[in-house]
């Protein structure tokens, strides 16, 4: 009995030892991650956290004509089940013309984004220069986060958070439950985390993707606006386009919301995203995004497929198209292969939500499962046989045939600049 006694000392010593340690984050990671039966975060792991709302006060659900033309091929379908797709859309122009849940995915599940929220935090920071809040992307990081150290500190801009050129002292590893990233993601206090990484000597010289760049540009937004992240873009996007539904993002034990991932929203409503970058940062008129930031975000840095913060790259245009040969796109994408696609070129958005991204070969520096999708419905004919589809509640939908949605009208989604 004095054995089991000393024995149960001991365990709570070294409890409150890792509590009170680094490696505190330890017991929320595994209560959020292995307990649940995950190796790594999962797409509805917001359950965990407290929540930052991002209230969606003017809805304005998409038109909606369903049409089969638009469904995977066979060969993609099977991909998307291999790799447990929780979500499929297809928009085109205004309206959404594809959509399938799966795999405890359901139109009114509000999932994780994970790294998608990147370009969505960078697209707030363009909006707070549109403002004058923040002079412009060479703004100083050390302005807005004096306690930032390292050699390279005093020349970091935000820009350079974004590009993923900061030179951070920081290892990107998602499974790794003793690494930075884990205890960024399951810690208390992020910005402690984050400021407490120093900043490298090659700042803007390199690119190398650290999430802990973006929690940083985060923190930066709100000391230029005053408020809150997701304050801040309830009231510069997600109010403005008309989302259906609030989204949040997750909070720390602090109250930081965890920038750099994290976002979580409908797949409908991810889907607007998209279509801000088909129409040049406009919405109904009104300028949300400046366009000619758009352009340089989307336009290759120091690699080939990323700019600030969005994917960026190219497929093969089908046989007998004559004026291009490759048809660009441009891409939020997150963690186990969360995506939005806009390819301007065919006025069309795909949403993915899933699971699992898959393996195989990087092409471009994207994986293999990204660019079977892109490739295929950029080279594909919608002209095929249309079958009767019903919406994702069960309800019939309005069909047309596919030449009658090729020759509909102009709405006000407008292509991005072509041959970038």
């Amino acid at each position: 009995m004095k054995r089991v006694v000393q024995t149960l000392i001991a365990v709570a010593i070294v409890l409150l030892l890792i509590q009170a340690s680094w490696f505190s984050y330890l017991f929320k990671g595994v209560y959020a991650t292995y307990l649940q039966g995950h190796v790594t975060s999962n797409i509805f792991d917001g359950t965990a956290f407290e929540a930052g709302n991002v209230l969606a006060p003017n809805p304005q659900p998409w038109p909606t004509k369903l049409d089969m033309a638009y469904a995977p091929s066979d060969a993609l379908q099977t991909m998307f089940s291999d790799i447990e797709t929780g979500a499929f859309l297809v928009f085109t122009r205004d309206t959404l013309r594809y959509e399938d849940y799966d795999n405890k995915v359901s139109p009114d599940a509000r999932t994780n984004s994970f790294s998608m929220a990147k370009s969505i935090v960078t697209m707030l920071v363009q909006v707070a220069i549109q403002e004058g809040k923040i002079p412009s992307w060479d703004a100083k990081a050390t302005d807005y986060l004096p306690e930032l150290h390292g050699a390279g500190a005093s020349v970091l801009t935000l820009g350079n958070l974004s590009a993923m050129t900061a030179d951070m002292d920081w290892q990107e590893d998602y499974y790794n439950p003793f690494g930075i990233t884990a205890k960024a993601y399951y810690g208390k206090d992020l910005r402690a985390t984050v400021t407490g990484c120093a900043i490298g000597e090659n700042v803007g010289q390199q690119y190398e993707y650290q999430s802990g760049a973006t929690a940083l540009l985060g923190f930066c937004l709100e000391e230029a606006t005053g408020m809150k992240v997701y304050e801040y873009a309830s009231a510069k996007l997600w109010a403005p386009m008309g989302a259906t539904s609030d989204a949040f993002w997750h909070l720390d034990d602090s109250g930081n919301a965890l920038t750099y991932c994290c976002f979580n929203a409908t797949a409908r409503d991810y889907g607007r995203l998209g279509k801000l970058l088909l129409q040049h940062g406009r919405w109904n008129g009104e300028v949300l995004v400046d366009s000619t930031f758009l352009y340089t975000a989307s336009t290759p840095g120091l690699e080939a497929f990323y700019g600030y913060s969005f994917w960026v790259g190219s497929v093969p245009a089908p046989e007998g198209e004559l004026w291009e040969s490759e048809v660009p796109f441009v891409a939020l994408r997150g963690h186990l292969g969360q995506w939005i696609v806009a390819i301007p070129e065919r006025n069309m958005v795909l949403v993915r939500i899933g699971h699992q991204e898959g393996g195989g070969d990087r092409e471009n520096g994207l994986p293999s499962s990204f660019m079977q999708t892109v490739t295929e419905y950029v080279q594909r004919d919608f002209t095929s046989p249309v079958q009767k589809p019903k919406d994702a509640l069960g309800s019939p939908q309005e069909v047309i045939e596919p030449r009658e949605a090729h020759a509909m009208g102009e709405s006000d989604a407008l292509p991005v600049e072509a041959g970038r």
